[in-house]
């Protein structure tokens, strides 16, 4: 995890993609049952499942953490940019997602083309670790530094990922992008 933690970026969400329920304050995110009073970007945002992508440039490898602590429900990790954003979506790397899913504070899931329960402890906080040389997408525990999980069949720079979170729809509690210096 040092390794990755070298590749430390500053991210960014993207106000424009996030689904309209999606409330933003800085770096977290948390899910409100009402739409949110700002201009909502129809045509780039999620409109059905409570999604926003980052930013973070366009190193060859980058890192970010996030702290999930307080939620029994999220998901995490890269989209291509032109992965779909409208209706139910796919969450596979196929249809251009690289993530893991905590379901219920218990089920934590590798969404591959099959959705693959892992066997490891509930993580409080996530390393993400992008790596497009390797084509890799790797999911650490920030606390230990242990691996959570990690894609090796991930995506190419031509893909142009970008970071994406959901604090899922269930209650109001926040996800937060962490900056490592803080942790």
């Amino acid at each position: 995890i040092d390794q990755a933690r070298s590749h430390e970026v500053d991210v960014t969400l993207d106000v424009d993609t996030a689904h309209p329920k999606l409330k933003i304050n800085g770096k977290s995110l948390q899910w409100m049952d009402e739409s949110q009073q700002r201009n909502i970007d129809i045509e780039n945002c999620f409109d059905e499942e409570p999604f926003v992508l980052g930013n973070t440039g366009r190193a060859l490898k980058t890192y970010w953490e996030v702290n999930v602590k307080e939620k029994d429900d999220w998901v995490l990790g890269v989209s291509k940019a032109t992965a779909h954003r409208k209706g139910p979506l796919a969450l596979r790397p196929n249809d251009g997602f690289w993530v893991i899913r905590l379901s219920n504070g218990q089920r934590l899931k590798a969404m591959e083309d099959e959705e693959r329960v892992l066997d490891v402890g509930i993580p409080d906080k996530v390393g993400i670790y992008l790596d497009y040389p390797e084509r890799k997408v790797t999911f650490f525990s920030a606390e230990d530094g242990s691996l959570i999980h990690s894609f090796i069949n991930g995506p190419s720079y031509e893909d142009d990922v970008l970071p994406l979170f959901s604090p899922w729809n269930n209650d109001p509690k926040p996800i937060t992008i962490l900056s490592i210096t803080a942790t």
